[in-house]
């Protein structure tokens, strides 16, 4: 007889396999990690609604420079 954890939403532990590739050693549970991918989508929007992108830099192949 084993332990049966349940978990709620966003307290999934991350596996091993998953923790692996993380820049940011901290993030532990699904929900740190959905947090945060949200943190970098809203700046990446705000970035691109402040920024203004001509047709010829939008379709070249050269890499936009920050």
């Amino acid at each position: 007889m084993g332990l049966d954890f349940k978990y709620i939403y966003g307290q999934t532990p991350l596996s091993e396999e998953e923790k692996e590739g993380l820049l940011i050693k901290s993030i532990t549970t699904r929900e740190e990690l959905d947090e945060l991918e949200q943190l970098n989508i809203e700046k990446a929007v705000e970035w691109t609604l402040n920024n203004r992108f001509s047709k010829e830099k939008i379709l070249s192949e050269k890499p936009i420079m920050v």
